[in-house]
């Protein structure tokens, strides 16, 4: 059963002319005549009452022309939804980053992406702040914590392990710590989002209170800062000092204790019947540069 049949069926129920169907679709009678009778055969029932005065649906008919309305309107609106999607990026792309992996993992990467994409113009706010995406009009946003609204769609970029860490002049000074009960005689880094650390120990997950943290501040890139300068042991993001890891610039401690409750880094955009295609290209940019698994979650360890 052809498309084509299926939409000449139609006409001829709409215009309930068999002739003026056929004339539409460029149709001799005869040949119009012909393709109603095979469709008509094929389906083992008579879809149309045919005389010399009018033309009408039998019982049949009605019944196929109702499916057939359907079918082909979910073509349509497959064909409008593929085109959407194949369209060339452009216009503004609006997007919310996470203040460290917007700087180290987004825009290294972003000439290349121009050059892919000429017509497509970039609005990026950089901000540890958790953006209401629909009520603040952004297109699509990238975090490494849990979002409030679970209606939100999310791809996974990488995932986002954590590890706890301090600078090789700090160990030297203070020495490593073996288990969550050696911090105590050790100085912490706080971070105000992160007032509890979480271990997974052999017993299960051990929680350690920063209670009197040496220092502490409202910003992720301040507690890295913060470790960097030897100031004491902080718990950071793969994403965020894999290179300082592998460089020596810190050094992962009790990774026997690895940091539990970690999660990924997302790609988050609104709900839509079709995701536009500027983010769709962004996204797809990015996951073809980070790789599976994304390159801070091994590449730490090569020296």
């Amino acid at each position: 059963m052809r498309l084509d049949d299926l939409k000449f069926f139609k006409r001829v129920a709409e215009l309930g002319s068999l002739s003026a169907a056929g004339r539409e679709f460029g149709l001799s009678p005869s040949a119009a005549s012909s393709r109603l009778s095979n469709l008509e055969k094929e389906l083992g029932s008579q879809l149309v009452a045919r005389t010399t005065r009018r033309t009408g649906l039998t019982e049949a008919g009605q019944v196929f022309l109702r499916h057939t309305s359907n079918a082909l309107g979910e073509m349509d609106r497959a064909r409008a939804l593929i085109d959407a999607a194949e369209d060339t990026p452009r216009g503004m792309l609006r997007m919310s980053l996470n203040v460290f992996f917007g700087r180290k993992h987004i825009l290294p990467y972003l000439p290349e992406f121009r050059q892919l994409y000429p017509e497509l113009r970039l609005e990026v706010d950089m901000t540890d702040r958790i953006v209401d995406l629909v009520a603040e009009g952004y297109d699509m946003a990238i975090r490494g914590a849990p979002l409030p609204d679970s209606s939100l769609i999310a791809r996974k970029l990488g995932g986002n392990p954590r590890v706890l860490c301090a600078s090789p002049e700090y160990i030297a000074r203070k020495g490593a710590p073996k288990t969550p009960d050696d911090l105590r005689n050790h100085d912490c880094v706080g971070f105000d989002p992160m007032p509890v650390w979480y271990f997974e120990g052999p017993e299960g997950e051990i929680g350690y209170h920063l209670e009197d943290p040496v220092i502490s501040g409202d910003s992720g890139d301040f507690a890295y800062d913060a470790a960097i300068y030897g100031l004491g042991l902080t718990v950071k993001s793969l994403a965020h000092v894999w290179e300082d890891l592998r460089d020596g610039n810190l050094v992962a401690v009790m990774e026997n204790y690895p940091i539990s409750r970690t999660g990924n880094i997302y790609a988050v955009y609104p709900p839509a019947k079709f995701i536009p295609p500027k983010v769709t290209a962004l996204v797809d940019f990015l996951i073809s540069k980070y790789g599976r698994p994304a390159y801070w979650e091994t590449e730490y360890r090569e020296k």
